[in-house]
């Protein structure tokens, strides 16, 4: 009797582990990704969360988390920061579970504003009422850090539900590289390629301070990556103070002493 009795218990533990694992599965499954640039050009005065990130998913939740406003946009030719935190809020404030959300990118957006004329119009109408543009895409899968040649890009129209195309050249790609895997036949955004930088995190470099009668100079690793006349953070591997500096060259960051303090 108490073999019996212990028998079912351990079927009952299994088929509680099994149903709890299916659950576990089908959440997982439900997820939508929302994958944030580091910039976007938007048009109009609202920002839209799908014209500003890649989102992906079940279909219904993603028009949901497409259709949230995420703020004011910025007026041509201006632009404006937008957080991961901020995002997260207006989520929140419409309703959304940010367990069901997962964030992939960049933490930090950089938004421009366009004019509405200042993109090409749509080739046509898609089957389901969406603009279809000429975009360049992956030829084949294309793996993280890969330098773009000729060979790798095609141009194809494509249907956009969310979000605006890029529609810069092939050419315009040669030569940068990809920030992530991606899929052949996958549109090329700056979602999913870079420009190859000048430093890269981790580099070593010379920190310069330079006044009108003093030149002071400190060996440094580069906490970020950048191209020239970028600012970036750096540390002082004889201090370990972190101070930001401008890309001068593939060596050298100077330091800005109005804006930060001397390494």
């Amino acid at each position: 009797m108490k073999s019996k009795t212990l028998g079912a218990i351990v079927v009952l533990a299994l088929f509680g582990a099994f149903l709890l694992g299916s659950s576990m599965v089908c959440s997982a499954a439900e997820k939508v990704v929302v994958i944030l640039p580091e910039s976007v050009n938007v048009q109009g005065s609202e920002l839209l969360l799908g014209n500003i990130a890649e989102i992906t998913g079940p279909e219904e939740m993603v028009g949901k988390v497409a259709a949230i406003n995420a703020g004011a946009a910025p007026i041509n030719g201006s632009s404006r920061r937008l957080t991961k935190g901020q995002i997260e809020v207006r989520l929140r404030q419409g309703g959304l579970d940010l367990k069901k959300i997962e964030f992939q990118g960049t933490t930090t957006v950089q938004v421009y504003g366009v004019a509405v004329n200042s993109l090409p119009a749509a080739v046509k109408e898609g089957e389901t009422g969406f603009p279809v543009y000429e975009v360049v895409v992956a030829t084949t899968d294309l793996p993280r850090g890969h330098v773009l040649s000729r060979e790798d890009l095609d141009v194809e129209q494509q249907e956009f539900k969310n979000g605006q195309p890029d529609l810069r050249s092939v050419e315009d790609f040669v030569g940068l590289r990809t920030s992530r895997h991606v899929m052949g036949g996958s549109a090329l955004t700056n979602l999913n390629v870079e420009t190859i930088p000048i430093v890269e995190r981790g580099a070593q470099v010379t920190i310069l301070v330079q006044t009108s009668s003093l030149v002071v100079s400190a060996p440094g690793i580069a906490r970020g990556a950048g191209g020239v006349g970028e600012v970036i953070s750096v540390e002082n591997t004889l201090s370990r103070q972190v101070v930001l500096g401008e890309i001068i060259d593939a060596q050298t960051v100077q330091v800005n002493m109005r804006g930060s303090s001397a390494p």
